[in-house]
């Protein structure tokens, strides 16, 4: 299973989405290199899809899928940048998706499930990581390094 770091951007109750062309929808992120920090992989993946620095972030949990083993991050951007697709980066388009339109977009199974647990309605529902509130806390877990 290859470790992916998951990004939950959110602003004014949506989070954002992205995908290459005709692609499902996916949650921003990318693969972990050998000894990279999971959170610097979530900053990383983030700054290279969309040119956006972080200005904070926070390990939320881990969520396997059929593929991954996601290590999801939420990670928080001034209100005033604008997002758009990098030139050159994987992704083709952004979006911003409120929950209730949830049902009606292509997202993969493993998305679907990291927003389902992100709102509240997964098995270990301790906190809310899709309100409009900051960055919850800096949780040590989120700074791991991937080994072999």
């Amino acid at each position: 299973m290859r470790e992916r770091a998951t990004v939950l951007l959110v602003r004014h109750q949506s989070v954002l989405l992205v995908r290459e062309r005709g692609g499902p929808w996916l949650l921003p992120g990318g693969a972990v290199a050998f000894d990279e920090l999971t959170i610097i992989a979530a900053i990383r993946a983030l700054h290279e899809d969309t040119g956006v620095q972080a200005s904070a972030a926070a390990f939320l949990f881990q969520q396997a899928s059929a593929h991954h083993l996601h290590h999801v991050f939420r990670i928080a951007i001034p209100d005033d940048v604008h997002l758009r697709p990098k030139a050159g980066a994987r992704f083709h388009e952004l979006f911003w998706v409120e929950a209730h339109q949830l049902a009606h977009v292509s997202a993969t199974p493993g998305t679907r499930a990291i927003l389902t647990r992100a709102m509240g309605g997964g098995r270990e529902s301790t906190r809310h990581a899709w309100s409009n509130g900051g960055v919850e806390q800096e949780a040590a877990a989120g700074f791991g390094r991937r080994g072999r």
